[in-house]
């Protein structure tokens, strides 16, 4: 019996597609972050002086607005190639620059009296003349450190102010603290004047008002700040507290002014809060950027809230707390004063939360929230085709930025004294919106387990890919045939 049997010859691999050993080659380039430009929320085109390469702008309010890291991380600047040029970040000359501020000595108060119809001041007292409300008077005081009239003396009527020797502090002063009794959870107006003489005076601007309210870590402020440094070397100081029933002040002290005056901050005012209580109003931010200082001010006349103001990071941390102050509004139109900013000292939330110290409800207030920020500019270096753009605000960026200090080592002179860049053609996505869907996705999953996620999804790639090409060269193979002849 003849029997035919067939005998595949031997299969050889085929060498593999040379896709697939592109793809793997490239398979590092897929996890590596590489920002682009069009990822970034906020982008702008610099426009340089002609003939500089290495200038410096300041980061606007808008671009602040939109970092999503608390070191200013996600800031670049890109040349019209895309590609990433050197920078630096400077703050310029911001405080605080002597912590902590160096405080006078006391300086004893000296109560005003005024004299009774017909009768004469006290002996060795020193007449003063003040302006009140009323018009101006003369009035006197005891600089022997007698605080009321000797027994015998005319009846008399305390003046509400003071007089302070401070005619030896040679220093300037940029705030003083007031040693006083307030009454409780009434704010008092504090004015303040000058003078060679006693005789002629000149007021000077001041930020604040004292106040103490009552109940446990309600807000207390016995601080008030000169607009300007002021020098009070041979000058007497008044406070008055006209119409303030209640005040009696014991002494005050000088808090020294810095030698080098501090640059402004950059505000920006926020969005209406979501009422979450009667007695609370929250804020979410869609910025990561440090908090220097809020300012919260109260848009219906006659308003006095005292609150606290409580931060985190996320709604799965509990509420902490950042501070307290007294929202203030108050006097006729034209002549009204209010709360100064609190300083928060550059902290990073992004949830705000106002609650009124006593419970009073805040819709009746009307408050509206500002922010303030450290200015921030970015020093950089124009290399390659214009035109160069600045971009920021993108989730999850590593840190590109130079030490100030490697910038600075090659310039002649002050960081600070480079050209400035302008800038125009401002691009602003709606946030959650920047660099599409996949710069969205790398944001939420973070830029290490988006390396992690492709290499595993190219893996499954490259292993489909090579399965198909062996099946493909299974199926193409030929089977010889051959004849054997066996004896049944």
């Amino acid at each position: 019996m003849r029997r035919r049997l067939l005998f595949s010859r031997r299969w050889e691999p085929r060498p593999l597609p040379t896709w697939l050993l592109l793809l793997a080659a490239a398979a590092p380039a897929f996890g590596a972050d590489a920002p682009a430009p069009s990822e970034f929320a906020w982008r702008a085109t610099l426009e340089l002086p002609a003939g500089v390469t290495l200038a410096r702008v300041p980061l606007p309010v808008d671009a602040l607005l939109r970092l999503q890291s608390s070191d200013a991380r996600d800031i670049r600047v890109f040349n019209a190639n895309g590609e990433a040029l050197a920078f630096a970040l400077s703050r310029p000359a911001t405080g605080p620059l002597a912590p902590p501020p160096a405080i006078t000595s006391s300086f004893p108060a000296f109560g005003l009296f005024s004299s009774a119809a017909g009768s004469a001041p006290a002996p060795g007292s020193v007449q003063v003349r003040v302006d009140e409300p009323t018009g101006r008077r003369t009035v006197w005081v005891q600089l022997d450190g007698t605080a009321r009239p000797q027994a015998g003396a005319p009846a008399v009527t305390p003046v509400q102010a003071a007089i302070f020797v401070t005619r030896n502090e040679k220093r300037p002063l940029s705030a003083i603290t007031v040693q006083a009794d307030l009454p409780a959870n009434t704010p008092v107006q504090v004015t303040v004047a000058v003078s060679t003489d006693l005789a002629e005076w000149s007021p000077l601007a001041l930020r604040g008002r004292l106040y103490r309210f009552e109940g446990p870590g309600a807000p207390v402020n016995t601080t008030l700040e000169f607009e300007q440094p002021q020098r009070l070397e041979g000058r007497y100081l008044r406070l008055s507290w006209y119409g303030q029933d209640g005040v009696r002040v014991q002494a005050i002290s000088g808090i020294v002014a810095q030698a080098v005056v501090p640059v402004a901050r950059v505000r920006a005012a926020l969005g209406a809060p979501a009422q979450t209580g009667t007695d609370t109003l929250d804020w979410g931010l869609n910025f990561a950027t440090p908090l220097a200082a809020l300012v919260l001010d109260a848009a219906a006349p006659n308003t006095l809230v005292p609150v606290r103001i409580e931060g985190r990071m996320d709604s799965a941390q509990p509420w902490r707390a950042l501070g307290q102050t007294v929202v203030y509004r108050l006097g006729a139109a034209g002549a009204q004063t209010t709360n100064p900013p609190l300083a928060l000292n550059s902290t990073p939330v992004r949830q705000l939360r106002v609650v009124a110290a006593n419970g009073q409800a805040l819709a009746g207030a009307s408050l509206q929230l500002s922010v303030e920020f450290d200015p921030i500019q970015v020093v950089f270096l124009a290399s390659g085709v214009a035109p160069f753009t600045l971009a920021t605000g993108r989730a999850n960026t590593p840190p590109a930025a130079l030490g100030s200090a490697t910038l600075a080592s090659v310039v002649q002179g002050k960081l600070d004294d480079l050209p400035v860049a302008g800038l125009s053609g401002v691009v602003q996505l709606p946030y959650g919106a920047e660099g599409g869907w996949f710069a969205a996705l790398a944001g939420r999953l973070g830029g290490r387990n988006m390396l992690l996620w492709a290499v595993l999804l190219l893996g499954v790639a490259l292993l489909a890919g090579v399965a198909v090409a062996l099946l493909r060269q299974v199926k193409g193979a030929r089977p010889d045939s051959v004849d054997v002849d066996k004896a049944a």
